[in-house]
């Protein structure tokens, strides 16, 4: 009875212990994620340094925390070995979270192996870890380096420069910067300085800085051996650019040593429209008699950089009124930078002569096919003096009107 016990207490011990272990197989078959790598062995030089994919893959339909860890070889003392999230550049990785879509499900980190300087040639193992939060799941990849002297990709040690543009063709217009973000990559395994030559059109400007540090300007650029730095190249075309040729070349050199490359660039310019209005005067009142014409003088200019075509001059204005302009049109304002002086145009005003004085707005339109512009003007109407000479002469026949009145009652 004693050792049935004993056994029944033996059998829970070891369902407790493996239910956890049960759950993951009854929820995703075997294992909850893959750790593999596609090269597990290498051999490198005592100069070189091996960057290796290391990569993960959800099991199950949900998504998956996985703890990451890395063990080295006792004899691997002063190497550089660790996980990072890119091979070029980036921080350190102890973790990743797996997905359940095609984006996220997979997930790839980097094993950089550095060895000392001293190191001895021979056989190196990692081992790169990686476990469920809980611990109940692990795997273990190792990874075996074969250490030779000297070095054995001499081909890296050669000097290449490569230039790539996220966008090689950007628009912009005339007077604004627009800018263009540039990867340079030493594609050799020596760090290498890397001096930048800006090739622009006539008038243009431009400079180069940093990819996050826009104040500060650079003409060269240190990179270390298989490093990419980002860089933005920031242009500025003259405001009295060439209309007629929109797509302009630009070109960024970058030489290293005997090595030379070059990167062309394109710049599409597009036109802009600014349609300006303005009376002679500068003031947007005037005064004016009824039944009398008023003239006024408006200046029209193109403060873009393309020109407006087919202007018209239009009003609105308050019933029984007269506005003329003269032109009333005009087929093409170029800008102002080409002509160096605004349009005139001669707005005629006319009131009825019955109107009551007062103040008045009148609204002038200049509209042409890329822009137009509006401007309201108040018109301060007076009586003519003719009227004047008539109210006076109509008061004083009432006065006399009233004096003779006056003379007849007092002989009475």
């Amino acid at each position: 009875m004693v050792m049935k016990r004993i056994y029944l207490v033996l059998m829970l011990t070891v369902l407790l212990l493996a239910a956890p272990q049960f759950a993951y197989s009854q929820a995703v078959g075997e294992e909850p994620f893959q750790l593999y790598a596609p090269f597990t062995g290498v051999i490198i030089g005592a100069k070189d340094r091996a960057t290796l994919d290391v990569k993960l893959k959800n099991m199950t339909d949900k998504g998956l925390s996985v703890k990451l860890e890395l063990d080295k070889d006792e004899k691997a003392e002063g190497w550089e070995v660790m996980l990072l999230n890119s091979e070029w550049s980036g921080f350190g990785v102890s973790g990743v979270y797996l997905g359940t879509g095609d984006e996220d499900k997979e997930a790839m980190v980097k094993l950089r192996i550095k060895p000392a300087e001293d190191a001895a040639a021979g056989e190196y193992r990692f081992i790169v870890k990686a476990s469920t939060l809980d611990g109940v799941f692990s795997e273990a990849l190792p990874i075996v380096v074969q250490l030779t002297g000297g070095k054995v990709g001499e081909e890296k040690a050669k000097t290449d420069i490569e230039l790539e543009a996220k966008y090689p063709a950007v628009e912009g217009t005339p007077g604004k910067a627009f800018s263009y973000e540039i990867s340079v990559k030493n594609a050799g395994g020596d760090a290498v300085v890397v001096d930048l030559v800006l090739n622009l059109p006539e008038k243009w400007s431009g400079y180069i800085t940093p990819r996050w540090e826009s104040e500060r300007r650079i003409n060269s650029i240190k990179l270390d051996g298989s490093a990419t730095e980002r860089i933005l190249l920031t242009v500025t075309p003259p405001m009295d650019v060439e209309m007629e040729k929109k797509d302009y070349p630009i070109k960024l050199v970058a030489k290293a040593g005997d090595v030379e490359k070059a990167l062309d660039l394109s710049a599409i310019i597009k036109g802009t429209y600014k349609l300006q209005v303005v009376p002679e005067t500068n003031r947007l009142n005037f005064d004016m008699v009824a039944g009398e014409e008023k003239r006024l003088v408006l200046y029209l200019w193109n403060e873009g950089s393309a020109p407006i075509e087919n202007i018209s001059l239009l009003a609105s204005k308050p019933e029984g009124w007269e506005v003329k302009f003269e032109p009333e049109k005009l087929s093409s304002l170029e800008s102002l930078l080409v002509t160096q002086k605004p349009e005139q145009v001669t707005a005629t005003f006319k009131a009825p002569e019955r109107t009551i004085p007062g103040d008045y707005q009148v609204s002038v339109t200049a509209a042409g096919d890329q822009d137009r512009k509006s401007l309201d003007l108040r018109a301060t109407v007076k009586v003519p003096t003719s009227w004047g000479w008539a109210g006076i002469g109509v008061i004083v026949a009432v006065l006399l009107l009233l004096f003779g009145i006056f003379m007849k009652l007092k002989r009475r």
